[in-house]
């Protein structure tokens, strides 16, 4: 048993082997970032859409407040202690995304009530 482990660990080089382990931290430290970032800023998010679907009144004009929603956020995480850090790691297609999604949840609880 010990030799097979043995050979099975000689197959990669330990530079190889560094590299990988180090690529995968990586992935999975920005994969968190980007998974704690939507569950940090739900409170957030939710309370932006309200502000704009109040401020900007009319139909047909969800695009416009998306954009309001998404300048508030990239804005805000500029400005955030850790934000700065992290920003360029969180494009503006993820922020969409994450107010989409909020939006969608939030469309699905009203509908419900």
């Amino acid at each position: 048993m010990v030799a097979l482990a043995t050979k099975l660990f000689d197959l990669i080089p330990a530079p190889v082997a560094a590299v990988l382990m180090l690529g995968g931290f990586i992935f999975y430290a920005l994969g968190c970032v980007r998974l704690g970032y939507g569950a940090a800023v739900k409170p957030l998010v939710l309370d932006l859409i309200e502000r704009a679907e109040q401020e900007i009144q009319g139909t047909k004009r969800g695009a416009e407040r998306k954009a309001w929603v998404t300048k508030v956020l990239r804005a805000a995480l500029n400005n955030s202690k850790y934000g700065r850090f992290i920003s360029w790691a969180i494009t503006d297609e993820t922020i969409g995304a994450v107010i989409q999604f909020f939006f969608d949840r939030a469309k699905v609880a009203l509908s419900k009530e």
